[in-house]
């Protein structure tokens, strides 16, 4: 049985009003608060001269030569409580904590500094936010407190430091954060006591090394540090007195208030069974389809002085499995593995001239008809080599033009000791490239078309795009998908379009939804195109989006404290406000069984266009299920996603295109999985 616990602490307004003045001018230390936001008492005695000033300001506490005076009722100004309640939270933990801000949608960070992890080079603080809200879990105001991971601050100040400034984006001053851009008059005459956030130029300035991932359960430390917070900065009478806490601490979930997805939904189908796992369903199953095509033909690309080391070996187990670990892809993937080495394959000179011996190779390349190619490129180049990474996407785009697909497997790791689980892991992107399908989702099929859009900002272009109309049936079958930049709006509802239309033809029926799949927030000017193509089709249909957080929850984070590892059942379900929801998505599928990782929640808000449609609770269920079951349709390797590849797969495509020289995807690169 699950005890769930989650970061938010609930509290009472006090039942006496308080009472506060307001400043039509700015003043010092005086805090800005919108028309909007001023007390329900203000507008209901005062309104036709508060609607004459945009802001007004005040420190909470002076009334003497105020504009306007009243007393307050909390429970009824929420917007206004949290405004005082922020502004005393962070008056007291000014005095408390190493380093503070009011983040970008003003809520509180505080930094406090850990000794133990600080060098020479760089203090190492911890960082934590306070956030007051309303809370849908707690029925009542709360204090949110979520732990965000570790902050570095160069220990040598900015005036010693010899680089450009724009490599300067965050600041510590007198103990507080700023954007370096927008620092004091004060603080640009002390930039000896400015100290500049670690970034990666800035480690690579200063020698100091980058950081490595790590790895194992986040949900225990996280657990850890915030309820040492509490009990050592909340759970105290002094900061009682301005945020009124419920002495129960962090707030258990009631357990008609948890959901959890289908206990069929970790199923997936393969051959003729169904089973959890990808690694044990591929093996003992067997994949749901083989290739449709009649003909597929291998061939290699490769440097030429890596063809005994690394391409016959490779060839080998392709053909006779791998040293008894693992089978040949004529039974792993049902794929017979014949190439005609002599005439398709290509050995270039230099990597400095390989795409230019490509060309005139697919140039002259003389393909049997009704085959599907696929290139197996060895790349001599290592993975984490970026200065040389372009030849990689050269070589993908190049190959799309001629109808090719292809997989790269870089050389080092063919004689990695664990080549063999590399192959478990590229097996079923292969398949997928010659239009197999490795599994599905075990579902009931209906008329809806699920849609996915991702989106990845190139940093070399400063340019967002979109990975777009990435569409499925609700069986998780692969149904084409396009590329665009981020403000090609109609060229999105246009790709969107002719999907729905293409599934109306292929299935001689109308569709009964559309679902969205969305990597962020999606507006009107975003909905409205894809409507009016509906309606241009005659086609009147709820449309649902489901916008899902590229990044892990770590803000809302939940706690089986039942369990030892304190990470929630895979498919455990909270709603924290209306239609928005955390998804707990891993592979700790009882409390029996073990975990292989420990992925954060992944946050889902659900709108439509039909206001009634998501009332109803158990569509609501089904939709999310439906996310759920999503993330395990990921076909680059066996390894589960906490992400749906509606997201994921949009978001990897959106990484490459732009590195293609052509500004659209070749028609045949919208068919296939080639990026996998």
């Amino acid at each position: 049985m699950e005890n769930l616990k989650i970061n938010i602490i609930p509290f009472q307004h006090p039942s006496l009003k308080k009472e506060f003045g307001f400043y039509k001018e700015k003043k010092e230390g005086y805090y800005p608060i919108h028309r909007t936001e001023l007390p329900n008492e203000l507008w209901d005695t005062q309104k036709e001269e508060i609607v004459k000033s945009k802001y007004y300001y005040t420190n909470f506490i002076d009334t003497i030569d105020c504009d306007f005076k009243t007393k307050v009722d909390f429970a009824y100004n929420a917007k206004f409580a949290k405004h005082y309640y922020t502004h005393s939270a962070y008056k007291h933990f000014a005095n408390i904590s190493d380093a503070i801000q009011l983040n970008y949608v003003k809520d509180i960070e505080v930094w406090f500094l850990d000794t133990a992890l600080s060098t020479k080079d760089y203090n190492n603080y911890k960082v934590f936010t306070l956030k007051i809200e309303y809370s849908a879990l707690t029925k009542s105001p709360a204090l949110l407190l979520s732990y965000d991971g570790n902050s570095k601050v160069a220990t040598t100040s900015i005036d010693k430091i010899e680089m450009p400034s724009n490599y300067f984006k965050t600041v510590i001053y007198n103990n507080e954060i700023f954007k370096f851009d927008s620092l004091s008059e004060d603080a640009k005459q002390n930039l000896i006591n400015v100290y500049p956030l670690l970034n990666i130029p800035i480690k690579n300035h200063l020698h100091i090394p980058h950081d490595k991932p790590k790895k194992g359960n986040r949900y225990l430390p996280y657990f850890n540090y915030i309820n040492d917070f509490y009990n050592n900065y909340l759970n105290t009478e002094a900061f009682r007195s301005i945020v009124p806490l419920d002495k129960n601490g962090f707030f258990t979930i009631p357990e008609n208030e948890v959901y959890h997805t289908n206990y069929k939904s970790n199923n997936l189908r393969f051959y003729n069974n169904t089973e959890i796992d990808p690694k044990v369903g591929m093996k003992k199953i067997g994949p749901y389809k083989a290739s449709p095509h009649p003909n597929v033909q291998f061939f290699f690309i490769y440097h030429k002085p890596d063809r005994k080391e690394y391409v016959a070996k490779l060839y080998d187990y392709f053909l006779n499995g791998y040293k008894g670990f693992f089978p040949s892809l004529k039974n792993h993937i049902k794929q017979p593995f014949f190439m005609d080495d002599k005439n398709s394959s290509l050995g270039f000179e230099s990597p400095a001239t390989a795409i230019k011996e490509l060309k005139i190779h697919l140039i002259n390349l003389e393909k049997t008809p009704n085959t599907r190619y696929v290139a197996i490129y060895i790349s001599p180049i290592h993975k984490e080599d970026q200065d040389n990474k372009q030849l990689y996407y050269q070589v993908k785009e190049e190959l799309l033009k001629h109808e090719i697909t292809s997989q790269v497997i870089f050389k080092e790791s063919i004689n990695n000791n664990y080549f063999g689980a590399f192959l478990e892991n590229i097996t079923p992107a292969l398949l997928a490239k010659i239009d197999g399908i490795p599994w599905r989702l075990d579902r009931d099929l209906k008329q809806e078309l699920i849609v996915g859009v991702g989106a990845f900002k190139s940093a070399e272009s400063n340019t967002r795009y979109v990975g777009s109309a990435f569409c499925f049936t609700n069986k998780g079958e692969f149904k084409g998908f396009d590329c665009f930049r981020d403000n090609e709006i109609e060229l999105i509802a246009g790709a969107i379009g002719k999907q729905i239309l293409k599934f109306i033809v292929d299935n001689g029926n109308d569709v009964e939804r559309l679902i969205i799949h969305y990597y962020k927030p999606m507006g009107k000017e975003e909905i409205d195109p894809i409507q009016k193509v509906l309606n241009k089709l005659n086609i009147d249909v709820p449309i649902i989006i489901i916008t899902i957080n590229k990044t892990e929850a770590n803000d809302y984070v939940a706690f089986d404290t039942s369990s030892p590892e304190l990470m929630p059942l895979s498919g455990t379900i909270i709603e924290i406000a209306k239609l928005k929801y955390l998804l707990f998505n891993n592979t700790q599928y009882s409390q029996e069984g073990k975990a292989f990782d420990y992925p954060f929640p992944v946050k889902l808000t659900l709108n439509c266009t039909d206001d009634e449609y998501l009332n109803d609770i158990p569509t609501v269920k089904e939709l999310i299920d439906q996310v759920y079951q999503f993330s395990r349709m990921y076909w680059k390797s066996i390894k589960q996603q906490n992400l749906p590849v509606t997201i994921k797969y949009p978001e990897m495509v959106a990484q490459i295109f732009p590195h293609f020289e052509g500004d659209k995807l070749p028609d045949f690169g919208k068919n296939n999985l080639w990026f996998l």
